[in-house]
Order: C-alpha cells, then structure tokens, then sequence
C-alpha cells in the first residue's frame, strides 16, 4: 500500500528536492530504480531548479503527457 512522503518543512523545495524525497521514502531498491526513470524526467522537463511552491498541477500533467 502507498504512503504519502512527508517533505522537508521550514525551506523552500525545488522540484529535484521533493523527487529525491520522493525517491528516498521508497524501500525498495528496484522500485526507486525503475520510478527514479519516470520521476527524473518529470523534473527535469518541469524544471528542476524551480521552487516546487510555483509548479501548478496542470504542468505536471502536461509533462506525463508529453512522456
């Protein structure tokens, strides 16, 4: 069963910091392999350096459909 990955607070996240938490929160080595693939990209097309406070919803949906 999935479980939400809690962010760091008190500091701005760029987009690359909450994928890496993401990622962190997995246990399984395969698993952070394989979705590392799909979120990596993700970022990278949204903008990793942006501040994750700025990206709206619609972009993330917008760059898993161009993927």
């Amino acid at each position: 069963m999935a479980t939400v990955a809690q962010l760091p607070a008190g500091k701005a996240l760029t987009v690359r910091d909450a994928a890496d938490a993401f990622l962190d929160s997995l246990g399984n080595p395969n698993t952070v392999r394989n979705y590392a693939i799909g979120v990596g990209k993700t970022a990278e097309r949204v903008g990793e350096a942006r501040p994750l406070g700025q990206v709206a919803d619609e972009e993330i949906g917008e760059a898993l459909e161009a993927l």
